[in-house]
């Protein structure tokens, strides 16, 4: 599953330097995972920065799907900027489906 991650303001423009590429194995469809279950691999995704707490809680939680050194760097990149979404007002972490 391919996706690409963005953190983006309220008018949808990306305040991140750069998009990342994931293609890390989510538990879409996986009702244990509160809000990574809802990751739409073939279309958009957005989370608010009221639901980063939990999402950082479910990120963590899949680390172990990163075995390859380019894995683990785009999950730690997906990681910083949902802390930036959690500690910032209007922003958004946005996953894009193929």
């Amino acid at each position: 599953m391919g996706l690409t991650v963005r953190l983006q303001d309220e008018s949808c423009k990306p305040v991140s330097n750069e998009d990342i590429g994931v293609d890390l194995s989510l538990p879409t469809g996986d009702s244990s995972f509160r809000l990574l279950c809802y990751i739409d691999p073939y279309g958009d995704t957005i989370f608010n920065r009221l639901q980063m707490q939990s999402f950082l809680s479910e990120w963590e939680a899949i680390k172990k799907e990163a075995i390859a050194e380019r894995d683990k760097q785009a999950w730690l990149k997906v990681k910083i900027l949902a802390e930036r979404c959690r500690d910032e007002v209007h922003l958004y972490l946005r996953f894009m489906g193929d």
